[in-house]
This record gives structure tokens, C-alpha cells and sequence, in this order.
């Protein structure tokens, strides 16, 4: 999966000697200690809490597992798959349902992103870390041959996009732009040239925009894309993925033709013979040509026209005045769609709560088929192979990680294609959260606002009659929201510890309608730590939880939210772990922090360079709060290798058993 990056603008002298300053105060200051890296791994780590005989002896049954996340049809009717082997993930083919995995990529990084070439059997092109995570290579495996190198890992590149022919791959590239920009253009590459090298061309440059390959033409003449302000991400509340501007791009010339937004009738309140306002480009979050060669799939908002406030699946003519809604409930976000070659069966899925519901339509009876035999969970892959009579599915649920699936269009039958393993799990003594709805702060219609929070509780025993302790998990906040997936330390801190877990969605959470979303931008961003204040509120009121005993986990994006909680709310919070920070900017409230903390990052993401990270660990210790430090030197973002994910578990169970006592 290619994981959304995050970076500045830095001027890279003053970058390297604002990292050199940071380090040496680090190394000098008695408040700081000494950074050590863990023998045998490039893990550093510092005053971590001792080891508990619980947690040494009971966690690694609850890192075992592995999951399926399908990548691509072949053209033989085998698919490949992304599945972990030893430390990292790498792309594997499998052949028939239930069949073995086979291994077909070999990088010692792993593999991000993958794609099938057509009209080339077994070929696909892959994307792989360089350079500590610097960087990202494409290469291309071909049957029978080493895989060749196209990218040189210098640049930040995304996943590649196949044009029709097999010949040609179009992907987002950081190639030209400064250091430490968060600007992407768009390459081209042709694989079919004769040089040992094949060149790389600009087919649109950056100049100040993030820009997404979306789709080729049916005739590989042009290219659907997508383009987003770069300058936009680095504002306070700015989401790390909106919907982007749609173009067409000119294969040849590089020729941009803006996607113009259909004009109704509400958007410009008069009758159709009245003037309308000049066309605005038509933003989606994601698109692809439809197979008449005429028109645009698109996952966006109709601005003016009910269902608004939910991204609905639309078809639009460039030629036409308006779009056409195809998806069928306009209170439900649309979150990923397909569609058969032939155009004869659309698949979508909607957002129902945090879980996903699979849609199936007939386009040619004009038929909605009712999908009944899917398991409940998250779906967060579809794709119909060449012959649109195998629809694949990446599905994931609480009890189980993710896992492919095969569902026939004409007749129903779902087929599952890997079964991951559990280790020594019972999947059937794993913990399904409970959706439950607490009172904010403020008010609708006279009536306090409701927010979602997912509840993971231990099963109860005669036993278990005092206050459990709570651990609030935090990845919600802007453009985030939290849906009860496969969670193996989740499901250890509640089995095996006591712990109740509490993931709610607060306001500027995406799933809920844009209207929810805004409620979390800019200047309202601090509303959504108020809402974690009313979330205490509420612990406080439940009689089998320990509101002496609450702790926060904030990964990713959650983690600013997690430390403004802390700052703010520390008298009723006993600490927290500070997990994979984004840029976060000049937080005031840092100084406030006193409680414990926990900060866990990678060292090797450009868009957030390790002494970031590194001042933000001497601003909490100057402030007074005790900080343990675990970082990994060969991960960029998120823990990938599975060493370095099972020493941050390690790490955060050790933190939070340290807190209960």
C-alpha cells in the first residue's frame, strides 16, 4: 500500500545544521540521555520501560499473524497478492482458490505497490524502498529474468499505472522538485525501449502541485489525472488526501484540459436559459475513464444538488451538463469502485458505520443484485479481471486480517482465494468492538452532539468486577477515520491485560459527510481535543471503568491530537504513546505536558525529518515529562519490517502496564 507522505519545505543547509544543533543539545543535556541503538537491529531506543512477565510471554502469540492484500489479476487467471514473507511484505502469485502462495518479488526493503503488465504473462512492475526509505524504486519482474531496475530510488516515486498496450507505465514522481518538497509531477516511462535504462520523461512537472495518475484512455492517448496544492498540506488541520482537480493530460504534447464541473440548476438559481457562472474543475477523490470511451467514473460531491454532503459514485460526460448519480443512497460514502471492460457490471461499496457494504449493479438489466453471502468487515480492495466474470476482494474484520476473495457477478458464488494465518489465535475468542454513541460539548437543535466511538472490553468473568483501565485510541482526526480492523495489540491489551479500549471518531473525521468533515479545519481543529474532554467525561460515568487509569495512543495524525489532550487534559490522563508523528508545527501547549510519554517514529522519512522528531522528545523532557524513545533508522512512516513492528508493541505494552501500576 503506498502510505500518504508528509513534507516541507526546508532550506537544506539550515536543515543540516538545525539537525546537527538538535543532536548535540540531545547528547549534551542531562535531561536527554544517551541514544543507543538496540543490539543487532537498527532500532534506538531509550529508557523504555522494563519488561513485563505478561507481556514477554503472552504478546508474540498475537504477532504471528499475516494477511492477503490483492494487487492484481494476471493474465493466465492467477492472481498476485501482497503478503508478508520474514520481515517484509513482498508480492506473491497464487494460481487457484486455497492455492500456495508463490513468491515472485524478492526485495530486501519489501514492496509498497505492484501491477500486473498486460499482454505479458506473469510481468509486473513494482515499487520497493531505497536508500533507508529516502527513496522508492520501480522495477520490473519478468518472466524467466531478474527483475530490471526503471527507477534509480533517487526520487520519491508512486505506484505505476500500465497503459493498455503493456508498453508504457505513468506514475507520480518527486524527480525536479526541491529537497523536502511535497510537490509530485508526473513521469512516463516506456518499457519497451531497447536501452539497458529506459529514460524517465516529464510528462507534467510539479510547479507547486501534488499530481495523481487516476487512469489511460482506451486508446493510451491521454491520461486521467488529478492534482492537489501542495503548499495547501502544510497548513494546521489540512487534510493529507483530498479530492483533487481532474485533467485530461495529453500523451503526446503533455496538453492539459481541465475536467469542468457540470452546471444544475440549483447551482446557479435560474432557469436554464440564464447565464451560468464560468465552469469550476470537477474534484473527485477518485476517477477513471468509463468504458463507452466517452465519459469519466468519479467518486466526488455534487455541489449543488441533494446528497451533497456524501461522496456519491457518478458518471459524467466532459460533453454533458450534468453528472449522473449511479450509486444508490445518498446518506453513504462511496469508497471504492469498479467496473467491468464490457461495462456490463459496476461494483462499489459504501461506508456503513465504519464497516463496508459491497453494491453490484447490472448495467445492461438495469439490475441491483443483492450481495448476501459477503462476510461483515472492511473492504479496502475491488477489481474485476479481463473477462468481468471474477470481481476481487480485499476484506478485513476485527477477528481476522485481510484476505482475498472472489465473487462471480452472474451467479453469486463467493469464492475465498487465501486463507491468512492467525497463529495460535482462536478467531473466535478475539473481541468484536461495540459501537457506542457519547454526548459532546456542544449542541444540535437543542440536543447534545453524538459522537461514535468503537468500545473493545474484556469478556466478563466473576472476577473481573473492578474498574478495568482504559486506554483511548487516537487515529482519528482530520481526513482519518477509525473502522475496527484486524488490531493484534488491541486485541492483547484487552484479552490479556484488562485494558478497555475506546477509539472514537471526532469531529473532522471523514465517513460522516463533509459537513462533519469541516467541523475539524482550520481554526475548529481544537474542537476536536474538546470532544476527547467530553469523551472523559463520559468514562468518568461508567462504573466498570477506572477513571484513575486512563491512558492515549495517538498514531499518525491522532498523535498532535493525543498530545494537545495531554497538554490540556493531563490531570486526567495518566500518559501516552506518541506514535509515527507528522509534522505537527510549533505546538505551545508541548511545555504543558507532564505526564509520561512514549514517542515512536521513523528516522528515515524525508517528509518529517528525524530531528523533528528528536526536538520534540527534548522539548517534553525540558518540560518535565518523562519520554522513552524508540526509533527505527530503515523505516519511513509506519513500521513496515515486522521486527521493528513487534518492538513498538513490545514497547507501547511495557509503557501501559508501567502506567497501571
Amino acid at each position: 500500500m503506498i502510505h500518504g507522505s508528509r513534507s516541507f519545505r526546508h532550506d537544506t543547509n539550515h536543515m543540516l545544521h538545525f539537525k546537527r544543533a538538535t543532536r548535540l543539545l540531545l547528547s549534551m543535556s542531562s535531561l536527554c540521555g544517551a541514544l543507543q541503538p538496540a543490539a543487532g537491529a537498527s532500532l534506538t531506543q531509550q529508557d523504555l520501560a522494563p519488561a513485563d512477565a505478561t507481556v514477554a510471554r503472552s504478546l508474540p502469540s498475537y504477532l504471528e499473524s499475516r494477511a492477503a492484500r490483492f494487487i492484481d489479476w494476471l493474465d493466465d487467471g492467477s492472481m498476485l497478492v501482497a503478503t508478508r514473507f520474514g520481515e517484509t511484505e513482498q508480492v506473491h502469485r497464487v494460481r487457484t482458490p486455497a492455492a500456495a502462495r508463490e513468491q515472485v518479488s524478492f526485495e530486501p526493503a519489501g514492496v509498497l505497490a505492484a501491477a500486473a503488465q498486460p499482454r505479458h504473462e506473469g510481468s509486473f512492475v513494482y515499487l520497493s524502498p531505497r536508500g533507508g526509505g529516502m527513496g522508492s524504486a520501480l522495477l520490473l519482474a519478468q518472466s524467466g529474468r531478474a527483475a530490471a531496475t526503471l527507477t534509480d530510488g533517487s526520487a520519491r516515486d508512486g505506484a505505476a499505472l500500465w497503459a493498455h498496450d503493456g508498453q508504457r507505465i505513468a506514475f507520480s514522481s518527486s524527480r525536479g522538485s526541491s529537497p523536502g518538497s511535497r510537490e509530485r509531477g508526473i513521469d512516463l516511462i516506456d518499457t519497451a525501449a531497447a536501452t539497458a535504462t529506459p529514460a524517465v520523461r516529464v510528462l507534467i512537472a510539479a510547479a507547486g502541485y501534488r499530481w495523481r495518475v487516476f487512469d489511460w484512455s482506451l486508446d493510451d492517448q491521454h491520461l486521467l489525472v488529478g492534482r492537489e496544492s501542495a503548499a495547501a498540506e502544510t497548513e494546521p488541520g489540512a487534510r493529507t488526501e483530498s479530492d483533487a482537480e481532474l485533467f485530461v493530460a495529453d500523451v503526446a504534447s503533455g496538453e492539459l484540459t481541465a475536467v469542468a464541473a457540470p452546471h444544475t440548476e440549483e447551482a446557479h438559481g435560474a432557469g436554464r436559459n440564464a447565464k451560468a457562472p464560468p465552469a469550476s474543475p470537477l474534484r473527485a477523490r477518485m476517477a477513471r475513464f468509463a468504458p463507452d470511451g466517452r465519459g469519466i467514473l468519479l467518486l466526488g460531491r455534487r455541489e449543488a444538488a441533494s446528497g451533497a454532503d456524501f461522496r456519491q459514485l457518478q458518471y459524467l460526460e466532459p460533453a454533458g451538463d450534468e453528472a449522473r448519480v449511479l450509486s444508490n443512497d445518498p446518506a453513504r460514502e462511496v469508497e471504492l469502485f469498479d467496473e467491468t471492460a464490457d461495462g456490463h457490471f459496476l461494483a462499489y461499496t459504501t461506508n456503513e458505520g465504519g464497516a463496508s457494504r459491497l453494491w453490484l449493479l447490472d448495467q445492461q438489466r438495469k439490475l441491483d443484485l443483492n450481495v448476501g453471502a459477503m462476510p461483515p468487515g472492511i473492504v479496502s480492495g475491488l477489481k474485476f479481471d479481463a473477462s468481468g466474470m471474477h470481481l476481487a476482494i480485499t476484506l478485513e474484520s476485527a477477528r481476522g486480517p485481510r484476505d482475498v476473495y472472489v465473487l462471480e457477478p452472474e451467479t453469486q458464488v463467493l469464492t475465498r482465494w487465501t486463507q491468512s494465518e492467525l497463529g495460535p489465535l482462536d478467531p473466535a475468542q478475539l473481541i468484536t468492538p461495540a459501537l457506542v454513541r457519547y454526548p459532546t460539548w456542544d449542541r444540535i437543535d437543542g440536543q447534545p452532539r453524538m459522537l461514535p466511538a468503537y468500545v473493545y472490553r474484556p469478556v466478563a468473568t466473576p472476577e473481573s468486577a473492578a474498574p478495568r483501565p482504559v486506554l483511548i485510541l487516537l487515529r482519528t482526526g482530520v481526513g482519518t477515520q477509525y473502522r475496527p480492523g484486524f488490531e493484534p495489540l488491541a486485541q492483547f491489551l484487552v484479552r490479556e491485560l484488562g485494558f478497555v479500549i475506546i477509539a472514537p471518531n471526532v469531529r473532522g473525521t471523514e465517513g460522516y459527510g463533509r459537513s462533519f468533515e469541516e467541523l475539524g479545519e482550520g481554526a475548529l481543529r481544537d474542537d476536536a481535543a474538546r470532544d476527547i474532554a467530553s469523551l472523559l467525561v463520559w468514562i468518568g460515568l461508567q462504573h466498570e471503568l477506572d477513571f484513575n487509569h486512563i491512558a492515549i495512543l495517538g498514531e499518525g495524525r491522532g498523535s498532535a491530537l493525543a498530545l494537545a489532550c495531554l497538554a490540556q487534559y493531563g490531570d486526567r490522563l495518566r500518559g501516552g504513546i506518541i506514535a509515527f508523528p507528522p509534522h505537527i508545527g510549533p505546538l505551545t501547549s508541548v511545555a504543558q505536558v507532564r505526564r509520561p510519554i512514549l514517542l515512536v517514529h521513523g528516522q528515515s522519512d524525508p517528509d518529517v525529518p528525524a530531528y523533528e522528531t528528536e526536538q520534540l522528545a527534548a522539548r517534553l523532557r525540558a518540560a518535565g515529562a518523562s519520554v522513552q524513545y524508540l526509533a527505527a533508522a530503515d523505516e519511513a512512516g509506519r513500521f513496515l519490517r515486522r521486527s521493528n513492528r513487534d518492538a513498538y508493541y513490545d514497547a507501547a505494552a511495557n509503557f501501559l502496564v508501567q502506567l497501571t501500576r
